[in-house]
């Protein structure tokens, strides 16, 4: 009854409809799932230290741990998105910086403004995506030095290296990059980035290479359940999703893959599927039959590597692949390197003069021959070529050590940055230059 008498007396007011709220501006939306806020609570961090933020495990966080040294110089870990090793959020967050930038843009600054005094400088190993983009521009808008250490360089079409292919970013915007060696130099110097801002310091990737131990490194595929007496070669599968047609890139790259499963299955030679960092999906379902069909063939999944790219590479006799990088570390390394070519492209690898193969018969050729004399492949490398495009006239195993000398120098201030490139080219965010 107390009910109904308070209904009577508060008559229709109490049925009016709540006043709207007013809709907020699109760069104050609540930012998405996958974002990592700050704690509130936490302090402030006082002590200089390097940002980066975390990517490809394989790729950036890799190199990352390649220059720090065991801590020599600290790094920090911006941590933008939750569990940055899952794929799937990795490209929610490269889709969500390039449909809502003007909130990522609020996220970037958020995570960035605890190290507006304490940064010595933003590392990043790519900037031609809108998710580290900007992040470099944010971080120029604080005043915070960027650097590009990129962690590949081209390996197929020219013009299709360091570009975005929806919306045609092609040219850095940190205000220093540490090249590998002459041809990144010449990309970017032709599409108007600043010669004066490039230092060739080599690739970081391929320092192992200078130390690679083989004599027991066959052991390491017993891991795989293979027989380390017995000859191995590695297919190192690749996404294709870049500098060339995927689908028709995929479709040749398991067509050259079966083929190699027959040799396998039908001579003494055991083969390693690896499978791309990226972890994209890109072996056919008759693939994975095959492997499963015979012991002499494994898939080491990058879902959970059972050997490092290093270790599969001083283990096997021959390297295999459309156009992998680990086709140069493999002739660095003194291995039989073949390109299956099965697909028609600007093979960059022509100048190191490594085996190319077209067909099945070429294919079978070539690995046939490699086992028996692999010095008629090896001998003929243009190892001079290699070091002029991708390092600074040589491959010493010390191109990490000229990046951190040249880091510890910025840390120093002996090295002016001369920071603030991004802040002032805006209109490079979204476009080509």
């Amino acid at each position: 009854m107390r009910i109904v008498k308070l209904v009577k007396k508060l008559g229709s007011k109490a049925f009016l409809k709540p006043e709207p709220i007013p809709a907020l501006p699109p760069e104050f939306a609540e930012p998405p799932s996958w974002f990592n806020r700050n704690d509130p609570v936490a302090r402030a961090p006082s002590a200089p230290t390097f940002l980066y933020q975390s990517w490809i495990p394989e790729h950036t966080d890799k190199l990352v741990d390649l220059i720090r040294a065991d801590g020599q110089l600290p790094f920090q870990d911006i941590g933008i998105l939750i569990d940055p090793a899952n794929k799937r959020r990795r490209i929610d967050a490269l889709l969500y910086a390039e449909r809502q930038p003007a909130v990522y843009d609020r996220m970037v600054m958020h995570k960035l403004a605890p190290y507006r005094s304490s940064a010595v400088a933003l590392v990043v190993t790519l900037d031609w995506i809108p998710v580290m983009r900007r992040l470099v521009y944010g971080a120029s808008r604080l005043g915070i030095p960027t650097i590009l250490v990129p962690h590949e360089s081209v390996f197929a079409k020219e013009d299709m290296y360091y570009v975005h292919p929806r919306m045609g970013m092609n040219v850095p915007l940190c205000d220093l990059v540490l090249a590998w060696g002459d041809t990144q130099e010449r990309i970017f110097a032709s599409r108007g980035y600043p010669p004066e801002r490039i230092v060739k310091v080599g690739a970081p990737k391929f320092d192992y290479l200078a130390n690679i131990s083989t004599p027991d490194a066959k052991r390491a595929v017993s891991v795989l359940g293979l027989d380390p007496s017995r000859p191995v070669m590695t297919f190192a599968a690749q996404p294709l999703d870049s500098q060339y047609n995927t689908e028709v890139a995929r479709v040749a790259q398991n067509k050259a893959l079966l083929h190699l499963t027959s040799i396998a299955k039908r001579t003494n030679i055991q083969l390693i599927i690896r499978t791309p960092p990226s972890r994209d999906s890109i072996l056919d379902p008759e693939v994975y039959e095959e492997a499963s069909s015979s012991s002499s063939i494994v898939i080491d999944n990058a879902s959970l590597y059972l050997l490092t790219a290093e270790e599969t590479i001083a283990a096997s006799d021959i390297l295999i692949s459309i156009n992998s990088t680990m086709l140069l570390e493999a002739a660095l390394a003194g291995k039989v390197a073949v390109t299956a070519k099965y697909v028609e492209f600007d093979q960059i690898w022509d100048g190191l003069k490594i085996p190319v193969a077209r067909t099945q018969f070429e294919l079978e050729e070539i690995i046939a021959k490699s086992i028996v004399q692999p010095e008629t492949f090896v001998g003929n490398y243009d190892l001079g070529w290699a070091s002029r495009s991708f390092g600074i006239g040589e491959f010493d195993g010390r191109a990490a050590l000229r990046i951190r000398e040249v880091l510890e120098q910025i840390r120093s201030q002996i090295f002016d940055v001369q920071r603030g490139y991004a802040a002032n080219r805006a209109h490079l965010l979204d476009r080509d230059a």
